[in-house]
């Protein structure tokens, strides 16, 4: 434990990544502000009329769970990551017990069961546990890996990942909450891939959900199968079923090359016409606010982000450590692809939240603990030397 606390090892803090998370965060902060605020008439000539019209709420209680996540990740930093390598079984079944727990006791909202209210607020356990997903399948493909050149090649290899996998995939289907479970589904994928699994096994695992698609299907709530047609067929859908989707790419394609600006009055974020615009469509809005150049810089943020985490995952010392960077990776470009995807109108509509963007206390504390644990696995790449 003395390696644990060593005051040297804040020598190998990657402050880079770090930044770029203070970026993200600011950027969003920013972002929820406008999309938030009462629509502007355009006649407001004082700071007093501009404060007026805006509500902070939300942008107070996203800089909170901002604060929290960033003392929780000062926390994780402190604790050597091969120390949890026997509490993840722990940490995994609690996470199970939790989405039980919600399924029987939890809100609905948006036609999910899937969160808690406590204090009013909504504590959504799914986030959660794709941190405890990461972590549980580290440290199972650890021991699979660990002195093995050769890779998973053996289905009992896989098994035990696969039945971990299958458990919370299905309990978050459940919900239903489709948007999560493919975030477990990238997370377990990328975690396989890093493991060096045979193209057999992957076979097997695609013969496997081949098969599952149709039962999906048949369980599937009826608005999820209209997003679904709405995606493959745009024309054919009714207005309803299209509004989402239609409406964020409207507000990206006014902003243009440089936006409207923030507040603009009569845009459609002020207007109220983007649905969730503070939370799925917050891209959509933040285009319309900054145009493309906006766009892109978040973008490049992203990119940035998730290049410099796979550059961390190389250099790990360990097994373990290689595998939870790689789950946060995974976790993180599927979130973002699939986000800004749907926002394009490129990609169906899942209601998975941008990383480090949307509004969200549970999506923003879950992201900044697992970011913690990469800041401690990478810190702990010289660990000879501390």
């Amino acid at each position: 434990m003395k390696n644990a606390v060593n005051k040297n090892m804040f020598k190998y803090v990657d402050w880079f990544l770090l930044s770029l998370i203070f970026v993200l965060v600011g950027y969003s902060l920013l972002s929820i502000t406008n999309a938030t605020a009462s629509p502007f008439t355009g006649g407001e000539n004082s700071l007093s009329d501009i404060f007026a019209n805006l509500n902070l709420e939300k942008t107070f209680w996203q800089f909170i769970f901002f604060l929290s996540g960033l003392g929780l990740i000062f926390v994780i930093m402190l604790i050597d990551y091969n120390n949890l390598r026997h509490f993840t079984e722990y940490i995994y079944w609690i996470c199970i017990a939790l989405l039980v727990a919600v399924l029987i006791w939890g809100n609905e909202q948006n036609g999910t069961t899937g969160w808690f209210l406590i204090g009013g607020r909504g504590f959504q356990p799914s986030e959660f546990t794709k941190v405890g997903l990461i972590l549980a399948f580290a440290r199972i493909m650890a021991s699979q890996t660990e002195g093995n050149e050769n890779g998973i090649t053996r289905f009992s290899q896989l098994w035990p990942l696969l039945w971990r996998f299958l458990i919370p995939f299905m309990l978050v289907a459940i919900q239903p909450d489709m948007g999560t479970a493919l975030v477990y589904v990238a997370i377990f994928i990328g975690i396989l891939f890093m493991a060096k699994t045979s193209l057999k096994m992957f076979g097997i695992l695609a013969a496997f959900a081949g098969g599952a698609v149709p039962l999906f299907w048949f369980v599937m709530p009826a608005y999820m199968k209209d997003r679904v047609f709405t995606y493959l067929n745009p024309d054919a859908a009714t207005t309803d079923q299209a509004y989402h989707a239609t409406q964020a790419r409207l507000a990206i394609g006014s902003g243009q090359l440089t936006g409207k600006g923030l507040f603009a009055a009569g845009s459609m974020s002020q207007l109220g016409f983007v649905p969730e615009r503070h939370n799925d469509f917050i891209f959509a809005v933040t285009t319309e606010a900054f145009g493309f150049i906006g766009a892109m810089v978040v973008i490049l943020l992203y990119a940035l982000l998730v290049v410099r985490t796979c550059m961390l995952a190389l250099r790990a010392k360990d097994d373990f450590g290689t595998y939870i960077i790689i789950g946060v990776v995974a976790m993180m470009l599927f979130h973002v692809v699939e986000n800004i995807g749907m926002n394009l109108g490129i990609l169906p509509i899942t209601g998975i939240s941008l990383p480090f963007f949307s509004y969200g206390g549970s999506n923003l504390i879950a992201t900044m603990i697992a970011y913690g644990f990469v800041v401690s696995v990478d810190m702990r790449r010289m660990r000879r030397s501390l």
